[in-house]
């Protein structure tokens, strides 16, 4: 007599299968991103070549339907139909890798002259306006078809702290704001008697420029911090979309700050944000922005020493120069001892 043996239970289907997991937090969220938040993207000619294409011909599409108009309809429409061509190609119509890289080049495009568009068109708050336009790129990066594609996140970096700065440290006094400020009932400020490196620019680039160089400075000193971060867990694509802003908003608040304080003390900022571009590029094995700081660096210090000494004469000038060599020499070795002095005492302590 055989032993009733009963029957094997069917194997799960599909839909009794565990769901994912959705993401909780920043890293969670990277992580669904695979290789797009992991690798750097490869150069390459014919990708680089298509999205200027793309760059192109929605600057073309736009103007062609904007025409000889005074109204901004014309610019509206084009940027709205191609960013909504550019999406359907990304999410549905074809996976040839050029012609994805077009639709990204159509795609940041659009956003951006729909953005500057808009802002122009109902004369908001500069500030205001790039802060709203950081968080639409953001926006973008994140919902399906655009997702993970990392220069929208670059460019709301960008965006956001050209925008707080705008917002929080005021208008930058260009020649042409001063002029309609002589011609205007409003208080003329001292600031547009004074001949500096922004005076010659036009109008309008002070609406979104602000002049507290030190915003920039703290925004792009945190951005390169941020993508030490993203280098040290794996996430290298992400942190080089950054990496533009940050140097971006260090270059441009060390020239700021050069303006409204003594070379001196500017000279001594770009130092020492140089050091953080150097050592975070060197980390990460990161050539351009190793090099882009250690520039930094030798223009803080020789800003520092001429600064400083104030040199009347050419030789003043020339020991003020070799001052600054001698002390960029110096800085590696200061670097390497302090770093083996950490190292033998955290070795005793253990």
């Amino acid at each position: 007599m055989t032993e009733f043996q009963p029957p094997v239970p069917p194997p799960p289907t599909g839909s009794t299968s565990t769901p994912a997991t959705k993401p909780t937090n920043v890293w969670d969220f990277l992580e669904t991103l695979g290789d797009d938040a992991k690798q750097r993207p490869e150069p390459r000619l014919s990708a680089a070549l298509s999205g200027l294409a793309g760059l192109l011909l929605t600057i073309g599409w736009s103007a062609l339907l904007q025409g000889d108009s005074s109204s901004v309809g014309g610019l509206y429409a084009g940027t709205i139909t191609a960013f909504g061509a550019a999406l359907a190609i990304m999410l549905k119509l074809t996976k040839n890798a050029d012609l994805r890289a077009a639709a990204v080049g159509a795609g940041i495009t659009s956003l951006l002259l729909f953005c500057v568009t808009f802002i122009g068109d109902t004369e908001m708050n500069a500030g205001l306006g790039l802060i709203l336009t950081a968080v639409l790129h953001v926006v973008v990066w994140v919902l399906p078809g655009f997702r993970g594609r990392s220069i929208f996140l670059g460019f709301a970096a960008l965006a956001l702290i050209f925008g707080l700065s705008s917002a929080i440290g005021g208008e930058v006094l260009t020649y042409d704001r001063c002029e309609e400020l002589y011609y205007s009932d409003e208080e003329v400020p001292e600031e547009c008697y004074e001949d500096n490196l922004y005076s010659d620019l036009p109008g309008e680039v002070g609406n979104f420029l602000g002049k507290q160089g030190v915003i920039y400075m703290i925004a792009g000193t945190a951005l390169i911090l941020g993508v030490a971060t993203l280098d040290r867990r794996g996430y290298r694509g992400v942190g080089t979309a950054l990496i533009p802003a940050g140097m971006v908003a260090i270059l441009v608040g060390a020239l700021l700050m050069a303006v409204r304080m003594a070379n001196a003390g500017a000279g001594v900022l770009a130092a020492i944000a140089g050091l953080a571009l150097c050592y975070v590029g060197s980390r990460g094995e990161r050539r351009a922005m190793t090099w882009w700081g250690a520039a930094m660096t030798t223009i803080g210090v020789a800003g520092f020493f001429l600064g400083a000494f104030t040199p009347d004469t050419n030789s003043g000038i020339s020991f003020a120069i070799i001052a600054a060599g001698g002390t960029l020499a110096l800085t590696p070795y200061i670097i390497k001892k302090a770093a083996e002095n950490k190292a033998t005492s955290n070795t005793s302590t253990d």
